[in-house]
């Protein structure tokens, strides 16, 4: 009897570590991001997503492309500053010190995984297109 009640109790633990493992590996949440305006002191953009927690406290991180070196955070661009969205999903990046030299610029924001109504999602990472200002 004690074997059996060892065995069911073992299968009833095993029954929860797959169903913890499922809720962990959520499919990643579609995420778009887009620069709106670009000028020499200031860029403004927006993150996108069907899941409105995939919105607020994302890093945005803006790329302007460069000629002859290499970068490694993304090949061909140099990573200019960053900045956190709001609730609504649009983020500012002001110009520090320096205004911003012209030129082609490309928005990148990172992965975040959120809890939302008791599980968690996987908010995508996304590369935006390059926009020439």
């Amino acid at each position: 009897m004690k074997g059996r009640r060892a065995v069911v109790a073992l299968g009833m633990v095993l029954v929860a570590v797959i169903a913890t493992a499922e809720v962990s590996a959520a499919a990643p949440v579609k995420t778009s991001v887009t620069i709106l305006n670009g000028n020499g002191e200031r860029f403004t953009g927006r993150v996108s997503s069907p899941k409105k927690v995939c919105l607020k406290g994302r890093e945005v991180t803006l790329y302007r492309k460069i000629s002859g070196r290499r970068n490694y955070g993304l090949p061909g661009y140099e990573a200019v500053g960053s900045a956190t969205t709001r609730s609504n999903g649009t983020w500012r990046l002001e110009a520090s010190g320096e205004a911003f030299l012209k030129g082609s610029f490309r928005a990148f924001v990172a992965a975040k995984r959120v809890t939302a109504g008791g599980g968690s999602l996987l908010c995508a990472a996304r590369l935006g297109l390059a926009m020439q200002f």
